[in-house]
């Protein structure tokens, strides 16, 4: 959201030059703040209930006098404090004598469930209120993105009637209700049409079944919505067990409900019926469900996961996402993702179908890694961060040979990387966390050593590890960085990237900065090298984010 226009204001009256730069940002957003002021000494015969009183800080004024209006292009509504519909009404007045012609995106926040003082009609008529202000004053209004904790009685979004008013023009909507379930658009609106082509539906502390309105579906480009119970997979997705026809969508994250009590009777599901797979997993219908799809987001998703990705068009999908999905480890494969350009996972270490094996991690990164994908251009493979000191086996290593952006942070032996790097012909980037690093820093460099690890006729390929790669992130496990081979894996990490003529940047932990300049300027002045080191001092070294 567009806060934090104050810190800017200094630039308005530093010269003419930031003026006119800064005013665009300035002026860009229309705010309308709703807080409360500190307890104030009042007269003896006010009433206690004004002992607090509701403060409106807003910039409408302003940019009316200033004459940026016709560019103001975004409007933020903002509650500081629990507030009412009502007096969120009542805070909109001034904002809504006007209509504002330019502003295309609503930015509506309210996240704290207020007590009300009236009756229901009442709350009702006041928000009914508050979205007609909306509505009449807004005339351009494409987009909205709302986070907010008040609905009417019957249970719909605060800004529902908005939503329907705006029909026609609408293209995105991102709805967020942060106190019970979220219900949009009222069952009359199946008879309408609506123009959405981004929704986002989230209320995750609710226990109810999120549903997408299927008038909707035709139209959608992406679909953002959970959590979902997971035994009730296609419930939001059908009207009356008929799922919607999503014949243009490319974007889908769906986000499985996280609670314990749910993966624990998860788990129990998987056991008794030995496979893993969920009775809904996999739906008999129209095959594929989506199939423009080219985007895929998972996330906890508790059955068999293989099983549930075979409802999604695989040998189309350019990008995909698994989060922190149980059954991922148990035979999950690339393999039927031909088209896949970049992928994300991040693992549980907590295995339901194998619950002794502490290598499963370790085998599907090391099958992964193996596993020939064409056109996969990003991999990124992470365990939680509350498990960095974790110890993963890398193989020999891999045949991901277009790839140029990898992340490894799943905590690696720093010896294992130069296997990795000579067979990544192609790579850019390379992020991974050392857990482990077993050798000397220097030893493959000592001219004693180095004939016995290194035949004569292999020195000079072996010499460089890569001509490609211009980041190096190298992130030390807590272990690690506390113990005493914190030392040598800085060391370590500085001698690859003296093998990496190509590498302009080196990142790690912002307190292992200064040690890590220490030990690549070091590298650097050694004479005795057998290739040349002087790169390492045009070499940039910064903290990793």
């Amino acid at each position: 959201m567009p806060v934090g226009h104050s810190d800017i204001l200094g630039a308005l009256h530093t010269c003419h030059h930031w003026r006119k730069r800064a005013a665009r940002l300035f002026y860009g957003t229309a705010v309308v703040a709703v807080g409360q002021r500190a307890q104030t000494i009042l007269e003896e015969h006010e009433q206690p209930t004004d002992l607090r009183r509701r403060h409106i800080a807003t910039n409408v004024a302003l940019l009316m006098d200033s004459g940026y209006a016709p560019k103001t292009r975004h409007f933020l509504v903002y509650a500081h404090t629990p507030v009412t519909a009502d007096q969120m009404a009542q805070a909109l007045f001034e904002f809504s004598q006007w209509q504002w012609p330019v502003i295309d995106t609503l930015y509506y926040y309210d996240p704290q469930m207020a007590d009300r003082q009236s009756s229901q009609w009442a709350h009702d008529q006041a928000i009914g209120l508050l979205n007609r202000q909306l509505a009449a004053s807004l005339p351009a209004l494409q987009k909205i993105i709302a986070m907010s904790a008040t609905r009417d009685s019957f249970g719909l979004f605060v800004l529902d009637d908005l939503v329907l008013a705006k029909r026609v023009q609408l293209r995105t909507l991102e709805a967020l209700a942060t106190v019970g379930s979220l219900s949009l658009l009222a069952p009359d609106i199946h008879g309408f049409t609506l123009a959405l082509e981004s929704m986002t539906m989230r209320a995750p502390h609710t226990a109810d079944v999120l549903r997408i309105p299927m008038s909707v579906a035709p139209m959608l480009f992406k679909l953002d919505i959970g959590p979902i119970a997971p035994d009730a997979i296609w419930a939001p997705f059908a009207t009356s067990g008929e799922l919607g026809d999503f014949l243009r969508l490319r974007f889908l994250r769906l986000e499985f409900v996280s609670h314990r009590a749910a993966a624990v009777a998860a788990a129990a599901k998987h056991r008794r019926q030995g496979s893993g797979a969920s009775a809904d997993s996999v739906h008999s219908g129209t095959y594929p469900l989506f199939p423009e799809l080219c985007e895929l987001v998972v996330s906890r998703y508790p059955f068999d996961i293989s099983a549930f990705l075979e409802n999604f068009p695989r040998s189309q999908i350019r990008h995909l996402s698994l989060v922190r999905c149980p059954w991922m480890l148990d035979g999950f494969s690339l393999q039927p993702f031909t088209a896949l350009q970049s992928a994300s996972f991040e693992l549980t270490t907590v295995h339901p179908g194998r619950p002794g094996d502490d290598d499963a991690v370790s085998q599907w990164v090391a099958q992964t890694l193996q596993q020939p994908t064409p056109a996969l251009n990003a991999l990124s493979i992470t365990i939680p961060a509350s498990l960095d000191s974790y110890e993963t086996e890398l193989p020999a290593g891999s045949r991901l040979y277009t790839l140029q952006h990898l992340t490894l942070d799943i905590g690696l032996r720093l010896d294992d990387l130069e296997e990795l790097l000579l067979s990544l012909p192609q790579l850019v980037t390379l992020r991974v966390v050392a857990a482990e690093v077993h050798t000397k820093a220097h030893e493959y460099l000592s001219r004693r050593a180095r004939p016995k690890k290194y035949p004569v006729d292999r020195k000079r390929r072996r010499a460089v590890l890569s001509d490609r790669l211009v980041l190096l992130c190298v992130r030390l496990s807590t272990q690690l960085a506390a113990g005493r081979r914190r030392r040598r894996a800085l060391a370590k990490t500085a001698w690859l990237a003296a093998r990496i003529p190509s590498v302009l940047k080196i990142l790690t932990q912002s307190e292992l900065v200064g040690a890590l300049r220490e030990c690549v300027h070091k590298a650097a002045a050694v004479k005795s090298a057998p290739h040349n080191t002087g790169h390492l001092a045009a070499v940039t070294i910064g903290p990793a984010f």
